[in-house]
């Protein structure tokens, strides 16, 4: 399939910041109405805020990519739990799986990758899974001509519309791949350091053009700071969707603050709805270290591998 121009996406008003609520509200009230965290897909709430409010044209190219792939992704994560394969490889085998779909689908839809590797981490095995987030991105993709507002021109051939470069491809998979062997293997540090946005924002990151040191400590305190409201979140407040839409919503204010708007954040903010309300501490420190030890490996992987040759093709 090849890279086809495609009409650009203006990003919605200021207050459309809030719109991934109307998918996290419902998302948290029927996962506790129901008595199940299977339910729950905190991606669910960065790929509403990534098609939604900022139309990122990676992202929002295709209404069915958007419908189908992440779904698609968790069947095949919920499937890879059910082999029963160590964790580690499970995880790698899954990220693996799903960016290779995305290229021989010519798309950028990272979230795709965080719904493969997420019930791989977090140990979920129920179809339910897959399920719900075939709902949640169904609802999300035909939302998109009424949230998402179409311009021209079309879009330039540099924009990052098709699929990654393979040199990105290649280089996120080993740092990924490199920090589930030595967080899990090693290590031996809480699941939370491996939480699939983690990895999406990771390569998210590697595949721009700005792959700074500066822009990635902003990022990381991003990460950070919505680990923090996301755990505190959830320890104070005994209802699910109020602890999630605060989560929320605190972290679209560090945002805003950071000038750093990034939806794999919305997600770190949503995790601990998983895990059972970790202590908020742990949580914020593991996610500290797996987004600082993933982004140094992609700053690492850019200048040692990616910069030099962009600097040949000059």
């Amino acid at each position: 399939m090849g890279r086809m121009a495609t009409a650009r996406l203006t990003p919605a008003p200021r207050w459309a910041a809030a719109l991934p609520l109307l998918v996290v509200v419902p998302m948290l009230a029927i996962a506790f109405a129901l008595g199940t965290h299977a339910i729950i897909f905190p991606e669910g709430a960065a790929l509403a805020m990534g098609v939604w409010s900022l139309a990122l044209p990676g992202w929002s190219r295709s209404r069915w990519h958007v419908a189908a792939l992440p779904p698609l992704c968790a069947l095949l994560g919920v499937l890879l739990v059910r082999l029963e394969l160590p964790v580690a490889l499970a995880a790698i085998l899954g990220a693996t799986i799903a960016l290779l779909v995305l290229q021989a689908l010519d798309s950028r839809l990272a979230p795709a990758m965080s719904a493969a590797a997420l019930p791989i981490v977090f140990d979920v095995d129920e179809l339910s899974y897959p399920l719900a987030v075939l709902v949640i991105c169904v609802v999300i993709a035909a939302a998109m001509p009424w949230l998402s507002r179409r311009r021209g021109p079309p879009a330039a051939p540099g924009d990052a519309i098709g699929r990654y470069p393979w040199s990105v491809v290649a280089g996120g998979l080993t740092a990924i791949a490199a920090w589930v062997l030595l967080g899990s293997e090693l290590l031996a540090l809480p699941v939370a350091a491996l939480a699939p946005p983690l990895f999406v924002s990771a390569l998210e990151w590697l595949g721009q053009r700005a792959c700074t040191l500066r822009r990635g400590l902003r990022r990381w305190a991003l990460l950070v700071g919505a680990a923090l409201a996301g755990g505190l979140a959830t320890e104070l407040i005994a209802t699910p969707w109020l602890a999630g839409a605060v989560a929320v919503l605190a972290t679209l204010a560090l945002m805003w603050l950071l000038a750093t708007p990034h939806p794999p954040a919305l997600a770190i903010a949503l995790i601990p709805q998983l895990l059972y309300s970790p202590e908020p501490l742990d949580y914020t420190v593991a996610i500290a270290a797996g987004a600082g030890a993933l982004y140094l490996a992609v700053l690492a992987v850019h200048r040692l591998a990616l910069a030099p040759q962009a600097a040949e093709g000059a």
